[in-house]
């Protein structure tokens, strides 16, 4: 009896020091590969023009994160609907098992989320209308986890609002050869349901499969334009919008954007305002305008430079790589570029604008 004790004892010590060590290891792990995930963003403000076809959406510098990291500009913006507000907050690990315990052949993301809050924000109004608890979804869903989730991005799905959240792919998965994809959660903005499904497979589903020929105008802008005259680092202007019948235009600081400018402060009778706002706190904010793209190269120039900082065309040059012929060509005007520039082949908006029904 005594010696079957002593057995039972020692049994007992090796498997909490098994367990013990287990448990090490783990901590070890997490704590070589663990690192914060934080991304905050900060809406300011938002208006629309009285046409309905012009919007723009101000975040203020205060917020954390790597835009470049985090996706685009308009990645925040449902045009005439909605602007989101990310607040999240996380820790991410890398993770070597599988839920089985099983080894994968390469490392994957997975996050501990503190929390993931996003707010959406009716855009004419500037109210807020409410918060999509993204943490909850995840905590009460046993079928969804959390991978490394960027921030939530939006885009139109069946013609509804929606946003998406990166989630974790499974073992299944990858053995099924999906390990290059990323799966994600799409959730509706408006009544909060949501599915999950592979991004790239929703993407292609939703894509025209259409292109266009054209001169994009970022490559009048700021590949050649701005960049000859010293003003491209706070200002990009693109034809290449996600949503159809849109040109995005980022401001970074909102210090050059033109005191008097007519005709973008009678497309946007608030901005002023809301600019001098900010600049009396010593605020630093990035806009995003969302034109109509129609608007000429002409019209752009005159809305966001101002006399002193006229652009010029002294010096600009086409150069051989964007030419329809190979060879530099002097740049006068701006019918000039469409002379004398290559035009390229470019893929059709993505998404279409969410109809406002008020």
């Amino acid at each position: 009896m005594r010696k079957s004790k002593i057995f039972m004892g020692v049994l007992l010590c090796l498997c909490l020091c098994g367990c013990a060590k287990k448990a090490d290891k783990i901590e070890n792990k997490i704590e070589r590969g663990g690192y914060d995930l934080i991304y905050k963003t900060g809406y300011y403000a938002s208006e629309i023009n009285e046409d309905n076809d012009a919007l723009y959406v101000m975040y203020l510098y205060k917020g954390v994160g790597d835009n470049t990291e985090w996706g685009g500009e308009d990645d925040d913006i449902i045009p005439n609907k909605y602007a989101t507000d990310n607040d999240l907050q996380g820790r991410c690990f890398d993770t070597s098992l599988d839920e089985n315990g099983n080894p994968f052949e390469f490392s994957l993301k997975t996050t501990e989320l503190y929390k993931f809050n996003v707010d959406i924000y009716d855009i004419k109004t500037g109210e807020k209308l409410k918060t999509i608890d993204v943490k909850s979804i995840f905590d009460n869903d046993n079928n969804i986890k959390p991978d490394r989730p960027y921030k939530a991005i939006t885009l139109e799905y069946d013609g509804k609002p929606y946003i998406k959240v990166r989630s974790e792919k499974t073992s299944e998965d990858i053995e099924n050869g999906y390990e290059t994809k990323i799966k994600s959660v799409f959730i509706n903005i408006e009544d909060e349901t949501y599915f999950e499904d592979w991004a790239r497979d929703v993407s292609e589903r939703r894509s025209k499969g259409e292109r266009i020929t054209a001169v994009d105008k970022w490559d009048i802008f700021n590949e050649i334009l701005l960049k000859q005259n010293s003003l491209y680092s706070y200002i990009t202007v693109s034809s290449s919008s996600v949503w159809e019948g849109f040109t995005d235009v980022y401001v970074y600081d909102i210090d050059r954007i033109p005191k008097e400018s007519k005709s973008l402060y009678e497309l946007f009778p608030k901005l002023r305002e809301n600019l001098d706002k900010l600049m009396a706190k010593g605020e630093k904010a990035k806009v995003t305008f969302m034109l109509s793209d129609s608007i000429s190269d002409k019209e752009l120039a005159d809305m966001f430079f101002e006399n002193g900082e006229d652009i010029s065309f002294d010096g600009v040059i086409v150069d051989g790589r964007h030419s329809v012929d190979g060879l530099p060509h002097k740049i006068n005007n701006f019918d000039d570029f469409k002379k004398y520039m290559e035009p390229e082949e470019m893929e059709m908006s993505r998404y279409n604008p969410i109809p406002d029904n008020r």
